[in-house]
């Protein structure tokens, strides 16, 4: 099983999910709709070791034109714990 810690192992689970959303268009519409299933998916497909304390969120694709003419689109932020903050 792979680490979420390891770097190497997170971007071969990412590949590995990438992978199954691009041959079956259906996994892909399942991310989308439930965050449980996506952590599911990077568990099974991406043999990966998910934290109970890390997000996996799929985001649907943004309109390039609408986000090009308005300014509009997804933003991610990840926020550090605040013990991991500095004041």
């Amino acid at each position: 099983m792979r680490k979420w810690n390891n770097t190497d192992d997170k971007q071969a689970a990412c590949i590995a999910v990438l992978n199954k959303i691009a041959s079956d268009e259906s996994f892909g519409t399942k991310c989308l709709k439930s965050d449980e299933f996506a952590r599911e998916a990077f568990r099974t497909v991406g043999k990966i070791e998910v934290p109970d304390d890390a997000k996996v969120v799929f985001l649907p694709e943004g309109d390039l034109d609408k986000a090009k003419r308005d300014g509009t689109g997804s933003l991610v932020l990840e926020i550090p714990p605040a013990a991991n903050r500095s004041s």
